[in-house]
């Protein structure tokens, strides 16, 4: 059968098998509509007559084929026809050694053959992810009767079916209103290729064949093979169901948050409200009346009544992130909200229920933050139900290659199938993370804007926020400085930064930073950086000990 071969930027997206008459265009009602503004609304066609295929430019300009202006021609194997941004590679014939030259470099993929791989549809919609296994046929909608329901407003009731056709997959849109694109490309009936990603609506399918099935799975917009996050996963699923107080141990940019939000979405509360406060970002003054309200008149500027994050989170989730910095005179109000559910408004006579699951989350050491007497050892264990602990990425660094190309599909273009060098990834995975997740989302979305021309990014265009790979010491410590941090932070992040360089030798410390033993001790207890700098599984000296002293 013939079909032709769609390309952009050198990479194969879709291949289309040609009926008698086959439309290319921009509009969307062609066979295959084009998003691009060089090409007309109904560029050319392809028609059989007799035993072979003609190129017919419907355009009134001319359609380019194999370099040169065309009205109408005959297509030979292997012909190019050129589509503004994309290639169209006519063949006579597709199945196995089928195989010809774009532009003397780009080659087509080779025709299937041999065992049926099994295959997967990854689904990505609303910041989710999901994987769901491909029988010979499926259809995705979202009409309850699909395989494959989707919830998204922009896709038709019954959308699209893909189906098995011998060792290769179809994709067949159904009519749908919005239309179903595949690089960038509207179509109607096409040959889909594992890897690539089809999008409709506000969401993602992308096609995996052969898939290993160790490749790290998605759980509530978290992707993870690490064992120690798959147990947290499984954390999630048991305790999201109940209205147990939860907080959420872990470092800055582990993902707190997320997990906060798939508790709620698994829970039973996940239509209420989801409302987050961070209790770092708001004024001392105000933060009572962030989480309370207050009445019109209470205190100067509170011209009308407003309604704080428990009233506003009432039958659903509050989020309270960074909770180690919540003010000490605040803690017994918050205490009497968790205990008896009623709240009062700042300048109001009289309390009032609400019906809210408390989350919380920090990054601080709350069990030494009771001993320093700066958190409330009853408030402590009110919140401290279930505590989950989120471990840092520098732990689990078998998820950085994941994480990262997931996050670079995600940003890059769409249409473009960009991928890092394997010295980018090397460079990757060798960096320790103090930022996290969120650091290496920053780092790839860097090295996009930083990857220079083709679709391959250098390891020249990976780059971390600090200059601790290209310098020393003294670079780090002016990164810090840098950052706006208050004098805390700043000497936190100096002893955090001297145990990792020392590889958590508390005396060397001392002597780096000219710190009394006693002060670096407390900070450490302090700050729980107990485990900073050392190897995994090695166990923290005693508190009152420094190695080497």
């Amino acid at each position: 059968m013939a079909e032709i071969a769609f390309f952009r930027h050198g990479e194969e997206l879709l291949r289309v098998a040609l009926s008698d008459r086959t439309v290319l265009g921009r509009a969307a009602d062609c066979d295959v509509s084009l998003p691009d503004p060089a090409v007309s609304r109904a560029q050319a066609r392809v028609e059989r007559r007799g035993d072979g295929f003609w190129l017919v430019d419907t355009s009134g300009r001319g359609t380019r084929l194999g370099g040169r202006e065309v009205r109408e021609a005959p297509l030979e194997d292997g012909a190019e026809i050129s589509l503004g941004a994309y290639r169209a590679l006519f063949r006579a014939a597709s199945g196995p050694g089928a195989d010809a030259t774009l532009l003397g470099e780009t080659r087509l993929r080779p025709g299937r053959e041999g065992p049926v791989l099994p295959a997967r549809l990854r689904v990505r919609e609303k910041g989710r992810e999901r994987a769901v296994v491909v029988p010979e046929a499926l259809t995705v909608g979202k009409d309850p009767g699909c395989d494959v329901v989707l919830d998204d407003a922009f896709v038709s009731a019954r959308h699209l079916r893909l189906e098995r056709r011998g060792a290769s997959f179809h994709l067949r849109d159904l009519g749908s209103t919005n239309g179903t694109f595949v690089g960038g490309a509207r179509v109607t009936d096409a040959e889909w290729l594992p890897g690539t990603a089809a999008t409709l609506g506000e969401t993602e399918l992308v096609l995996e064949a052969g898939a290993a099935p160790e490749a790290p799975a998605a759980f509530e917009g978290m992707l993870s093979a690490d064992p120690a996050m798959r147990q947290l996963f499984e954390l999630l699923e048991r305790v999201a169901p109940s209205d147990t107080p939860v907080t959420i141990l872990g470092e800055t940019g582990t993902g707190k948050e997320l997990v906060a939000r798939a508790l709620h979405r698994l829970s039973q509360r996940r239509d209420g409200a989801f409302i987050p406060v961070n209790c770092s970002a708001i004024a001392e003054s105000l933060i009572e009346s962030e989480l309370f309200g207050h009445e019109k008149g209470a205190f100067s500027g509170a011209d009308r009544l407003r309604k704080g994050a428990f009233e506003e989170a009432d039958r659903g989730t509050l989020f309270l992130d960074e909770i180690g910095e919540l003010p000490l005179d605040l803690q017994p109000k918050l205490l009497r909200a968790l205990e008896q559910g009623e709240v009062k408004r700042v300048g109001a006579a009289r309390p009032f229920q609400v019906n809210v699951r408390v989350l919380a989350a920090t990054h601080r050491d709350l069990r030494a933050r009771v001993r320093a007497g700066k958190f409330r050892e009853d408030l402590y264990y009110r919140l401290c139900v279930v505590p989950l602990s989120v471990p840092p990425l520098r732990a689990r660094r078998g998820d950085v290659r994941a994480l990262a190309e997931t996050f670079l599909q995600r940003a890059a273009p769409q249409g473009l199938p960009l991928r890092f060098a394997d010295e980018a990834l090397a460079r990757l995975e060798g960096y320790d993370w103090p930022g996290n997740v969120r650091q290496l989302r920053n780092a790839v979305q860097r090295a996009l804007l930083f990857r220079g021309p083709g679709l391959e990014v250098p390891a020249s265009a990976v780059t971390f926020e600090d200059t601790r790979h290209a310098g020393g010491p003294a670079q780090e410590e002016e990164a810090i400085y840098s950052r706006g941090l208050t004098m805390e932070e700043v000497e936190r992040e100096a002893i955090r930064l001297s145990l990792r360089r020392n590889g958590g030798n508390r005396a060397a410390v001392v002597r780096e930073l000219q710190i009394a033993k006693s002060t670096v001790l407390k900070r450490i207890g302090q700050w729980g950086l107990h485990l900073e700098g050392r190897p995994p599984g090695d166990p923290p000296p005693p508190d009152d000990e420094a190695e080497g002293s």
